[in-house]
């Protein structure tokens, strides 16, 4: 394999996770990798083609997140204005696995809110933002 397509395989790999709002640590729970394995998988300074079990998994939540934005995108379409909201913490419970976390990230919801609200703006749609309000006991 050529050095360009190494450097596209890693590029594409780390343009999808942080357009889907995961972390590297996120992605090595997902992908049963060790973090540096991923980091390794995102430099240029290492020679080594990302697993096809890394790429599988992204292209997985690349889709997930497609719908996400589909979905936020065809809900307001047409409106005027739209309000997004983010939530600040995760409502998950403490204690869960790691596995768990990745797989609810508050951060990939925030990136299929950003991302649509770049959609429905290009589509003359005013949008808001709020935060989801949190639980008080």
């Amino acid at each position: 394999m050529s050095e360009k397509d190494w450097s596209e395989a890693k590029a594409w790999m780390r343009a999808t996770r942080e357009r889907i709002g995961m972390t590297q640590h996120d992605a090595a729970v997902l992908a049963n990798l060790t973090v540096d394995m991923v980091k390794k998988y995102e430099s240029e300074k290492y020679r080594i083609q990302p697993s096809g079990r890394m790429r599988e998994m992204l292209e997985h939540y690349l889709a997930e997140h497609r719908r996400a934005v589909a979905a936020i995108v065809e809900r307001h379409r047409g409106d005027e204005r739209a309000v997004l909201s983010f939530s600040r913490v995760s409502d998950l419970p403490e204690g869960l696995p790691d596995w768990v976390r990745a797989e609810e990230s508050v951060k990939r919801r925030a990136a299929a809110v950003r991302e649509a609200a770049v959609l429905l703006e290009a589509e003359g749609v005013a949008v808001d933002y709020t935060y989801l309000p949190e639980e008080t006991e």
